[in-house]
């Protein structure tokens, strides 16, 4: 026996007679696969955010960013945590006990009668305290007065100036930084990247040794 499709219920009508061959689904089966689409979409863009903040925090920059706001929060101990004090003074002791005796040869004369080996290299050891001691004191007055743009090294503030500013030169698994501040000469030093991932400054270049040993000790 045959039946009119107009002896079918309006249900069986909507969908087809009760078959699916060649039949488009409802409406209500294409919902779900928009809100999938959508929520593809907005986990790429999220994976995406997150790559890209993943590679800012494993930047020079941005462990300088956290440099100048730990001293503008007068947080010295925080803000060692990206300067390696110890090898800081161990390259500039070098400079200046370079510096120095080859200004004095009679200094070197000295040391090495006295029998203790290399005569820089025993002035270098000999200064390193008292440097490490200058570097320390330079960490603590900059925290005191709140910001890294009024000591010797004078850091931009904010994440964004920090990427417009600063030259980084990278050589793994080191990094030159330099910039030019106003009124002043070109500041540039090495940074090295720690295991977490941070930076770390870990040595100036001579010209900017040269020229701190100009400068007043803090007080």
């Amino acid at each position: 026996m045959f039946h009119s499709e107009r002896g079918l219920c309006p249900r069986s009508r909507i969908l087809g007679g009760g078959s699916e061959g060649g039949r488009s689904p409802p409406p209500s089966v294409l919902v779900p696969a928009r809100l999938v689409r959508g929520l593809l979409l907005a986990a790429a863009l999220l994976l995406a955010v997150l790559l890209v903040w993943y590679y800012v925090m494993g930047t020079p920059q941005y462990s300088l960013y956290r440099l100048a706001a730990a001293l503008h929060r007068h947080d010295a101990a925080a803000a060692e945590r990206f300067v390696d004090v110890d090898r800081i003074a161990q390259a500039a002791s070098e400079v200046i006990a370079g510096d120095y005796l080859g200004q004095e040869p009679r200094g070197a004369q000295v040391l090495g009668s006295l029998g203790l080996g290399n005569a820089q290299a025993a002035a270098a050891r000999a200064l390193r305290p008292l440097v490490a001691q200058r570097v320390r004191a330079e960490m603590t007055r900059m925290a005191r007065d709140g910001g890294a743009d009024r000591g010797p090294l004078a850091l931009p503030t904010g994440l964004l100036a920090s990427f417009w500013v600063l030259d980084v030169a990278r050589e793994p698994p080191d990094a030159w930084v330099s910039y030019d501040e106003r009124g002043r000469a070109q500041t540039r030093f090495r940074m090295t990247q720690q295991p977490d991932r941070s930076w770390r400054i870990t040595e100036f270049d001579r010209d900017w040794v040269r020229r701190q040993l100009r400068q007043p000790v803090p007080r």
